[in-house]
């Protein structure tokens, strides 16, 4: 009897601690897209993506026009010769393809850039969906806008909005113009029956 009744209290202790737990969620990827900096950002990261595909791309017809030149002076050439220029197409090609994995590769300077670029911004929403999740009173926040499958979200649990104007207080300010706007007009309309 005695276990039951420890069991009992343990369990409703264990109970009573998980319905207390306050759940909530944030799209992470829309308060992103609503970040000037983010914005900035990816047109830098474009900017910089362009210019090594330029520089790539340059390499490459080079090293096209040095093999159509071996080609073609081929017949010309000593075997000292050809084994010296078969060389320099190799050295060329093996060139292209580490400039390609520095800038493309697993730990290449994109990445690197991505990583440098959108870090700031990352730890920036997470202090704030922390100071909001304080502020509410939540125990768990979910990211919608990350690998996590959500298969039903209610509206009313979206912090989103409310992490974005803890970032960006002038939305608030805005919103608050704007909902005067609106009611002022609802006003006049009804004053005008």
């Amino acid at each position: 009897m005695k276990k039951w009744s420890s069991f009992i209290i343990l369990f409703l202790g264990f109970a009573s601690f998980t319905f207390a737990q306050r759940f909530c969620y944030v799209d992470s990827q829309y308060i992103l897209e609503n970040l000037p900096e983010y914005t900035s950002s990816q047109s830098k990261l474009k900017s910089q993506t362009e210019s090594w595909q330029k520089e790539i791309g340059l390499r490459q017809e080079n090293f096209a026009k040095l093999q159509a030149e071996f080609e073609a002076e081929k017949i010309l050439l000593t075997p000292d010769q050809l084994k010296e220029q078969e060389k320099k197409i190799q050295d060329e090609a093996k060139s292209i393809k580490s400039l390609q994995d520095k800038r493309y590769g697993p730990n290449g300077d994109l990445i690197s850039l991505r990583r440098s670029v959108v870090k700031p911004l990352q730890d920036q929403i997470y202090n704030a969906t922390k100071e909001v999740a304080d502020k509410r009173g939540y125990s768990f926040v979910f990211d919608k806008g990350s690998e996590l499958i959500m298969i039903y979200t209610d509206p009313k649990f979206d912090i989103s909005k409310e992490v974005l104007e803890t970032l960006r207080p002038d939305l608030k300010k805005n919103d608050s113009k704007n909902k005067k706007s609106t009611s002022s007009k609802k006003i006049t309309s009804s004053k005008r029956r």
